[in-house]
């Protein structure tokens, strides 16, 4: 049907935008109250904005976005960090509607497409997420959540989306990994669950549910609870807090593991200053202390391991030119692990050089370039002092076409174009 007889039939009234009412309310759905509490509520009126109801006016999108990934590791395979190359696509397109200035409605696929000796789709998921704004900076979210969550590498290493990059054939021999739940190694295109996001210029916060897996016979229920906040209070000074639960359980199927439970925090503070009085140039340092806690129970002994704790400190030397990012970062760890994060990190001492180049950035469409290279300093576990590095090609982009905007008469006039979207980018 196209735009065009779809107006004409909103117009003559052969469709229930404008409809009768007892059509109306016939086709709607089934209300979360009775309806004596609705007669309860009519006689209050809320002084809230965010509690009013939507209003008629609707519009309609279609929404293409996809990444492509280029990632490729040259680590040796030792510390459980495959040796290994990667390039795949992730598109979704979706149909998006909002309605009004407050609600987003998006349905559509997710699709990860590999290339290499074995191309093709290696996952496609359905895509069903509703976004509110009760207020313009609060973004509350149900469904398929926004990603990524902005995470410090330790706690969740930002390939994790397209790619896993931890190799099960070659585990590091720690306590944490004397033994693990069948579904341990776990990557997805996507998240769900709930998810609350506040964004102001000075401010960021980001606090999850990721609800990954349920528990049947084959493996255990599997969840995720995170936050990550990150400030600026002053020109020179920055705040931030992440952490990272992961639980796996379930009372529904018996399973080796009963549960599991893991466990990651950071906290930092870092200063900058501009020394030539530019916004080009930008100099700064960074401290995070990073803190991991495991425990997992099993009635069987050998796979029983009891509360382990570690924690590490990272101390980062930054320094930026326009788009390009040097950072120098000195790790010093003691017994510190984290599943998703990077594997590095689970090393006494590492030595770490990134540069990062953002070569174009934009809400629409965004190209950069990352690697990092690694230097092992003395540990227990037998691995040699050799460079390994990683390199991360990234670009993203999206595209939305205006298909249709349908509203009362007394909400817009006739002709009115459709308005800018409200709704932020990538």
């Amino acid at each position: 049907m196209t735009p065009l007889r779809l107006i004409d039939l909103i117009e003559s009234g052969k469709l229930l935008f404008e409809g009768r009412v007892g059509l109306r309310r016939a086709l709607a759905i089934q209300p979360a109250v009775s309806q004596f509490d609705m007669q309860d509520y009519s006689v209050s009126t809320s002084t809230y904005s965010w509690a009013k109801p939507p209003s008629d006016r609707h519009r309609l999108y279609l929404d293409v976005y996809n990444v492509t990934d280029f990632f490729d590791a040259e680590t040796g395979g030792e510390v459980g960090f495959a040796d290994h190359t990667v390039l795949a696509d992730t598109i979704r397109p979706t149909a998006t509607v909002l309605w009004d200035d407050r609600f987003r409605i998006q349905v559509g696929l997710i699709a990860e497409k590999a290339y290499g000796s074995q191309p093709g789709y290696d996952s496609v998921d359905p895509w069903l997420q509703l976004l509110w704004q009760p207020t313009r900076p609060l973004s509350l979210v149900f469904g398929n959540l926004d990603t990524p969550h902005y995470y410090q590498p330790a706690l969740f290493y930002p390939t994790n989306y397209f790619e896993q990059n931890f190799d099960p054939a070659n585990l590091p021999n720690i306590p944490q990994l004397k033994a693990i739940p069948a579904n341990y190694f776990t990557q997805s295109t996507n998240e769900t669950g709930a998810q609350l996001i506040l964004k102001k210029p000075y401010e960021y916060d980001d606090l999850f549910f990721n609800y990954a897996m349920q528990d049947i016979p084959a493996h255990n229920e599997k969840f995720a609870l995170g936050f990550v906040h990150r400030n600026r209070l002053l020109r020179f000074l920055s705040l931030n807090y992440q952490s990272h639960w992961l639980h796996y359980g379930g009372q529904f199927n018996p399973h080796p593991v009963n549960t599991r439970n893991d466990v990651a925090q950071a906290a930092g503070i870092g200063f900058s200053f501009q020394p030539l009085e530019s916004n080009s140039l930008i100099l700064g340092v960074r401290y995070t202390y990073l803190h991991s806690h495991l425990r997992q129970e099993s009635v069987d002994p050998a796979v029983n391991i009891p509360t382990t704790n570690g924690h590490g400190n990272l101390l980062e030397a930054i320094a930026r030119w326009g788009r390009l990012k040097l950072i120098y970062g000195h790790w010093r760890g003691h017994g510190y692990y984290h599943e998703g994060g990077d594997p590095m990190y689970i090393l006494p001492v590492v030595r770490m050089g990134t540069i990062r180049w953002d070569i174009l950035l934009s809400n629409d469409f965004n190209l950069f370039f990352e690697t990092t290279s690694y230097f092992i300093g003395n540990n227990d576990l037998g691995y040699q002092h050799q460079a390994k590095t990683a390199f991360h090609i990234q670009a993203s982009w999206q595209f939305s076409i205006p298909i249709i905007e349908w509203t009362s008469p007394a909400a817009s006039p006739e002709g009115q174009p459709i308005p800018a979207r409200w709704d932020y980018g990538i």
